[in-house]
């Protein structure tokens, strides 16, 4: 996030990672509660922070084959044995299809998107006691309603701060 003494300090971040054998991955700051509503003078857009990383280790080298748990796009940097990660979550079009993630918020919903108030309460098949093979119903059926896209862009209004939706 722009301003907050930090953008100017990545090159130190991609050193410290690869003192500590880190993989390191940026995400752009999603407007997830009101204390983080975005605007163009605190936005710090993905393209921006592997410009400055570029500046100071060259250009990186894209690893497409290389994937983890989650929808970073890889990078190696020139003659490194180290791999940094990038997360356009609000920049990147094609963020949402590779996402594979659920959060379970603090009073018992699964959330299929973080950027979508759409929610499923789990609590009821768990206390009325759901078989494994229900529970696996339920979660097949929370994930077939992830949405196509988040909701970021469309004037998005939180309604749970993120320490109340899980991650």
């Amino acid at each position: 996030m722009r301003g907050r003494n930090n953008d100017d300090g990545l090159a130190e971040l991609v050193e410290f990672a690869a003192s500590k054998n880190l993989l390191l991955r940026f995400i752009e700051l999603m407007p997830v509660s009101a204390a983080e509503m975005l605007d163009d003078s605190n936005f710090f857009p993905i393209a921006e922070a592997r410009r400055a990383i570029e500046k100071s280790f060259g250009p990186l080298i894209p690893q497409p084959d290389f994937r983890t748990n989650g929808p970073a796009t890889y990078f190696q940097i020139a003659g490194r044995d180290q791999r940094i990660g990038f997360i356009g979550a609000l920049t990147n079009l094609h963020f949402c299809e590779s996402c594979n993630k659920l959060r379970l918020t603090c009073d018992g919903k699964l959330r299929p998107c973080l950027g979508s108030h759409l929610e499923f309460d789990i609590l009821r098949p768990l206390r009325g006691g759901a078989s494994d093979e229900e529970l696996r119903v339920f979660f097949l059926h929370v994930v077939d309603r992830k949405p196509e896209r988040h909701e970021f862009r469309d004037n998005y209004q939180p309604q749970r701060r993120m320490v109340a939706i899980g991650g």
